[in-house]
């Protein structure tokens, strides 16, 4: 019920928010990274103006992931959910991510939550997860060379 109105929301009020929040412009560079996923993921500073697929998450850089969103993009139109394991740093971690595209903005917003699709408690977002269904393949993602 919250992402229509996340592109009218502060800094503070996107930090207030217990699920990771990213913003994403068309091209997938970070528009807006809440504390809770900063948090959750160890990045700081906030990875602002990085490329999400390239530079902050290489791991999404997949069909089941990046594929939805070039997908979403292109149909200027997304509301999905799905689970998938980010293979970075130490330890894998599993979330349950939701893509939102909004048409009023034109962005992109990905909410990352635990396995279960639960709200991130602190600093327990890669222990203790459950299995959950498996991400299913999502065709072929285009993946074009980012310039700079």
């Amino acid at each position: 019920m919250l992402a229509p109105f996340l592109d009218r929301l502060t800094v503070e009020e996107l930090d207030a928010i217990p699920y990771g929040v990213v913003q994403l412009d068309p091209d997938g560079l970070v528009l807006s990274y809440n504390r809770a996923e900063a948090e959750n993921v160890g990045v700081m500073p906030r990875p602002l103006g990085q490329h999400f697929f390239f530079e902050v998450a290489p791991s999404a850089n997949v069909p089941e992931f990046f594929g939805r969103f070039l997908h979403g993009v292109s149909e200027c139109q997304l509301d999905d959910t799905f689970s998938f394991t980010f293979s970075c740093a130490l330890m894998p971690r599993r979330v349950m991510v939701r893509q939102y595209f909004s048409m009023r903005t034109r962005t992109m917003w990905l909410f990352v939550g635990q396995p279960d699709g639960s709200p991130f408690t602190r600093h327990t977002a890669s222990h203790g997860m459950s299995a959950i269904r498996d991400t299913p393949a999502y065709g072929s993602a285009q993946i074009a060379d980012r310039v700079a």
